[in-house]
């Protein structure tokens, strides 16, 4: 039998949980979409392939020596991007083997996403070199856009 302590604590309880009737709803709902089968063996993965990035160094110089350009007092631009490496496929890989798909006989693996090269050094000629104020806002820009560290950003006048 229950004394009027543990029927008070019960009470008190079911009176908590009521109050979060919407989150109780929420849990209740995830839980059944949880249980319900994912619907049927076929499993359609060429919607969900990867597509490899249009990687150029030519591009990123052209499109970074734009941007520059439009910086005030900076003029005329011209940008070198120095890279290692070239856009490689990471695979997924499970206890040291790559992961293979099969659908209707067609095997593939599994990609898991693509890493484009590491840039190492760059160097921009331009005619506003010679302001301190646009070397400045070169060098910060090209710090921004490659990720590359002051000592491996050269900006020289251009003539």
């Amino acid at each position: 039998m229950e004394t009027k302590g543990q029927t008070e604590a019960r009470g008190a309880v079911l009176q908590k949980l009521l109050k979060n009737r919407l989150v109780l709803l929420l849990l209740a709902a995830g839980l059944l979409l949880l249980l319900l089968p994912s619907g049927g063996g076929t499993k359609k993965t060429g919607d969900a392939k990867l597509t490899e990035p249009a990687f150029s160094v030519t591009d990123e110089e052209a499109r970074l020596a734009d941007a520059l350009g439009q910086i005030s007092g900076v003029g005329r631009v011209k940008v070198l991007l120095s890279v290692e490496g070239s856009a490689q496929r990471q695979l997924a890989q499970s206890e040291e083997k790559t992961l293979v798909v099969s659908e209707n006989g067609n095997e593939s693996v599994v990609d898991l996403h693509y890493v484009n090269p590491e840039y190492k050094g760059a160097v921009v000629v331009c005619e506003g070199a010679d302001d301190a104020a646009a070397k400045l806002a070169v060098l910060s820009a090209v710090e921004a856009y490659t990720g590359l560290t002051s000592d491996r950003v050269t900006v020289m006048k251009m003539n």
